[in-house]
């Protein structure tokens, strides 16, 4: 049996189908009044399955939010929350819906996009893809925590394109077992629909967590590093796998104000070094767009921020003053770009990317 490990996973696109009074700090008429009103009402009547109307009210407040969040980041696509990311899309185009009647309440999401992930039948592929996807919202108190559940109702399509294949020898490999990476492609990306996801958040401060599934209550999906009391924003907390020859693109990393800096930790494992840049958003794109389309690495056309070799071992920290703007952090195990040199063995990374008023 062939073991497929590219999978769709954990998004943050679909994670943040959220409602603002319980994820956007932002929104604080909304918040005071969503959080009072589930302290009023207490948890055994917001629990209450019997009160339909009721739950899903409160579930409608932010699901508008969801393609603003979605169209902004990059999907991070693997097996399941304790397996690290092997590949990443990027929505293009979003519509989202509300069912809202007595019998049928849902949430309709059409999609599409593009992106790149990694099996071992395969090797790298670069795809577009677009889905319907129906869910069911629901959602529990347990403990101080809000878990925040979509369930998929119906899936009623799946398109999925392969754009390129990253390696002659995979190319020959699929050749030859008369592999058909379309229609792999699209099974993963189903099977991972068929999961459903889960929002948690955990306090009135704004701390919310996303996981691939549905988390039981007290649960908490899996983050590499523990974060203590910190005045940094969290933007990134997670673990990506580069094959020999691969990169990995993270977006959606903002600075919004001038005298902020990015505050970086990393831990490799696996593989001896690799290597780790900050780039602007454009360019970013760019990349991205060529390793999506293109069978080798991508190359920098520009100067990166950041340049960094990360070797295996103890955990490395870096910060970096930057203007206000959107940044990707692109990991490189490949001879295309960086200073280190590229070993056949894959490469387990762990990231933590805060931003923070600069030392």
């Amino acid at each position: 049996m062939v073991r497929i490990r590219f999978v769709l996973k954990e998004r943050r696109w679909l994670y943040l189908l959220l409602l603002c009074l319980v994820i956007q700090p932002s929104c604080a008429s909304r918040e005071a009044v969503g959080r009072g009103s589930l302290a009023v009402l207490g948890a055994g009547v917001v629990n209450n399955p019997q009160n339909k109307s009721l739950r899903f009210d409160i579930l409608k407040f932010g699901l508008e939010r969801f393609c603003e969040e979605m169209l902004g980041r990059g999907a991070p696509l693997r097996m399941s929350n304790q397996e690290p990311v092997a590949g990443r899309f990027f929505a293009e185009s979003c519509e989202s819906q509300i069912i809202d009647d007595e019998t049928r309440k849902s949430f309709v999401l059409q999609y599409s996009g593009k992106g790149y992930g990694w099996t071992n039948v395969t090797g790298r592929i670069g795809f577009r893809t677009r889905g319907l996807v129906e869910f069911a919202p629901d959602f529990r108190l347990h403990e101080g925590a809000l878990y925040v559940y979509f369930r998929p109702r119906n899936i009623t399509a799946t398109q999925f394109e392969t754009l390129s294949v990253g390696s002659a020898l995979a190319q020959a490999g699929i050749a030859l077992t008369g592999v058909d990476p379309n229609e792999t492609g699209k099974q993963i990306v189903e099977g991972q629909l068929r999961q459903g996801f889960t929002v948690i958040r955990y306090s009135n401060a704004g701390e919310t967590d996303f996981g691939l599934g549905l988390i039981p209550p007290g649960q908490r999906p899996f983050r590499p590093f523990t974060v203590g009391e910190s005045e940094n924003s969290e933007l990134g907390n997670d673990r990506t796998e580069l094959q020999p020859g691969q990169q990995d693109f993270i977006s959606g990393f903002s600075v919004r104000s001038k005298g902020q800096a990015l505050f970086l930790t990393f831990s490799v494992d696996g593989a001896p070094a690799v290597d780790a840049f900050i780039v602007p958003k454009g360019l970013g794109d760019v990349m991205v767009e060529q390793y999506i389309r293109g069978s080798a690495p991508a190359t920098l056309t520009a100067p990166p921020l950041m340049d960094e070799v990360l070797a295996a071992g103890a955990p490395v920290k870096r910060f970096m003053s930057a203007p206000p703007g959107d940044y990707y952090l692109v990991l490189d195990h490949s001879q295309s770009i960086g200073r280190s040199t590229p070993s056949s063995a894959a490469a387990r990374v762990d990231y933590l990317v805060q931003v923070g008023d600069a030392p």
